[in-house]
């Protein structure tokens, strides 16, 4: 058991910041799209979220000796945590959906903002990280 663990380390780190990752995710998207009555704004908040405190933590790891060096810390949060938070493969399904119904404003409007609204939230973070 020891030797898996060894040798599996970093999958482990990713996968358990994956679990609650996901679970934030669907609960704040879930919660936002019932209030809302939208399931576009329950996406593109959670994403903004999500690139906001990847830019963040990227910048913050570069002046922090205690993170820079820690590889375990990165995996399970950028790549496990921050990965699910914000699933590529969430976006592609509702722009499949909208393109069935042919609500091609939809499509395009999300496609526009989780883009423009990613970018702009991961420079943010950075911003804020370097500060």
């Amino acid at each position: 058991m020891l030797t898996f663990l060894a040798n599996h380390r970093s999958s482990l780190l990713i996968a358990i910041g994956a679990i609650p990752g996901a679970l934030l995710r669907m609960i704040i998207s879930n919660k936002l799209s019932f209030y809302t009555k939208s399931k576009l704004t329950g996406f593109l908040t959670v994403n903004s979220v999500a690139t906001f405190l990847l830019g963040f933590f990227l910048s913050i790891q570069s002046k922090s000796e205690l993170i820079a060096y820690n590889q375990s810390l990165y995996l399970f949060v950028c790549v496990g945590f921050l990965g699910s938070f914000s699933t590529f493969s969430s976006l592609v399904f509702e722009l499949y959906t909208f393109s069935r119904k042919h609500r091609f404003i939809d499509f395009f409007s999300m496609v526009t903002c989780s883009i423009f609204l990613a970018l702009f939230s991961v420079f943010l973070g950075q911003y804020f990280g370097n500060l």
